[in-house]
């Protein structure tokens, strides 16, 4: 690999933060943001693979990787400055955003809020907030929940830091590899779950389910986003073998998101990424780069 595609790191400070930012390749930038409990290693292979076509870059989030952990800031508008920061402090005007999970949330937020700054939006595992309430979309949430427990678990203060980080790690542990449809790295496993020995990480994890990521997905459960239409030209991609709602649920409505398309990526579920980077980094392509 050449100097010109190899993936490179920094730190930069944004908004205050310390964050750690991983780039590779030159050209159109294309901002990366992963998921839960993960950090920019989740992108290594489709950094590797889109190198040649595209400036990626993608940052340890808040609380995250090698991104400094702080007691409070684990809510949208606060990771959503974090990010703004950082594109005016690498003197990025305009992106190309593809955002993994939770991130997915700030990653429509973004759009919505700062559209001037997002050209195309890439959102993997999470759905647009326009969920209305069906039949369908109430049995799959019911069916749902007891397979979310964790989540309020996760957010309950001092219970959720010690599960994350107390004894064999066994929740950290089973969050990585209960939901992937083929085994995950386990170098980036490992990685993952030592973050979380941290203290202030285990309790920045527990901070972001209880102040972004519960609130978030129950903001669309509500409807607060309808009536707010995204014009962002958007592709939003579900790991075929995800079943955490049914898929008519996850359909997307011309009068809340015209320009945007919904595809179900055969060999993956939650961890898409993690399971097929080869066919994400090739859709990401297709809709960004071509």
């Amino acid at each position: 690999m050449n100097e010109a595609t190899a993936i490179r790191s920094r730190t930069v400070t944004a908004n205050g933060l310390r964050m750690h930012v991983t780039e590779a390749g030159e050209g159109r930038p294309v901002v990366l943001l992963h998921g839960f409990p993960q950090s920019s290693r989740e992108w290594a292979p489709v950094m590797s693979a889109l190198a040649a076509r595209a400036h990626l870059i993608a940052p340890d989030l808040r609380g995250a990787g090698r991104t400094a952990a702080p007691a409070s800031g684990y809510d949208s508008a606060t990771v959503r400055r974090d990010i703004i920061a950082l594109l005016d402090e690498l003197g990025l005007d305009r992106i190309d955003l593809v955002a993994h999970d939770w991130s997915a949330l700030v990653g429509f937020d973004l759009c919505l809020e700062h559209p001037d700054r997002v050209r195309r939006y890439v959102a993997i595992a999470v759905p647009a907030p326009y969920l209305r309430m069906s039949r369908a979309l109430m049995i799959g949430l019911l069916k749902a929940m007891p397979h979310l427990w964790f989540q309020w678990a996760i957010a309950t203060p001092a219970l959720g830091p010690a599960l994350l980080s107390g004894g064999r790690q066994r929740l950290a542990h089973w969050l990585l590899r209960g939901f992937e449809g083929r085994p995950m790295n386990d170098e980036d496993v490992a990685a993952y779950v030592e973050a979380l020995r941290d203290p202030a990480r285990s309790r920045a994890a527990s901070k972001l389910y209880r102040g972004l990521i519960l609130p978030g997905f129950m903001k669309m459960i509500r409807g607060a986003y309808l009536g707010r239409v995204l014009h962002t030209p958007t592709l939003i991609l579900f790991g075929a073998g995800d079943a955490l709602l049914p898929k008519d649920a996850m359909e997307v409505s011309p009068a809340d998101a015209p320009h945007t398309t919904v595809e179900f990526v055969p060999g993956g579920a939650h961890y898409l990424v993690d399971d097929n980077p080869g066919e994400v980094a090739r859709r990401i392509a297709v809709f960004l780069l071509e």
